[in-house]
């Protein structure tokens, strides 16, 4: 009984740092969710982006390829 009565505050100690590391890392878990979602819609929108070039890029192409075309039907007319 003596050896309970003498330790009981580090137990309770004890305790206490393990609910306060418990508490940190989910709070910091947390924060490190919501980091992660914010980078996922980053992410998203930059694709998105992206996409949208590759189908600028394929229109510039065909835009050039009829600017060709009237150019050298112009050529011919001119000559």
């Amino acid at each position: 009984m003596d050896f309970i009565a003498e330790n009981i505050g580090t137990v309770v100690s004890i305790i206490i740092a393990v609910g306060a590391t418990y508490a940190a890392i989910s709070s910091r878990l947390t924060k490190l969710e919501t980091l992660i979602e914010d980078l996922r819609r980053d992410v998203e929108k930059h694709n998105g982006v992206i996409e949208r070039t590759y189908g600028l890029e394929a229109d510039m192409k065909a835009v050039q390829v009829e600017v060709s075309s009237i150019k050298q039907t112009i050529d011919k007319g001119a000559a």
